[in-house]
């Protein structure tokens, strides 16, 4: 029986954060989980291709790695100024693709 995902991960209060925006989320603590070690697509998206804004980060990488997951080929746009953000999503994607469509499926 799969685990309820309200036990996973830090429980509530959190530290007090406070970035100028737009933040790195480099600097979070603690990170954000975006299912990229528990979220397993079904190719629902294998042949299509997305573009994602703000795919640095938050929720644009969330969709950019659920959109990876489901075989989309995935473009991501950002601000420059969120660059070290950007190429931590990119390698993410990466990670799937390689794993997904390298030498054998990862399912």
């Amino acid at each position: 029986m799969a685990q309820d995902p309200r036990a996973r991960g830090p429980r509530p209060p959190q530290p007090a954060q406070q970035q100028e925006p737009p933040g790195l989320e480099s600097a979070m603590d603690p990170r954000p989980d975006y299912g990229e070690a528990t979220y397993r697509g079904l190719d629902k998206l294998k042949g299509k291709a997305a573009v994602i804004t703000g795919g640095d980060s938050g929720i644009g990488r969330a969709v950019a790695l659920a959109f990876a997951r489901e075989g989309a080929d995935v473009l991501i746009s950002y601000l420059s100024s969120e660059d070290a953000d950007a190429r931590e999503t990119a390698r993410a994607v990466q990670a799937i693709v390689w794993k997904c469509r390298g030498a054998g499926r990862d399912r």
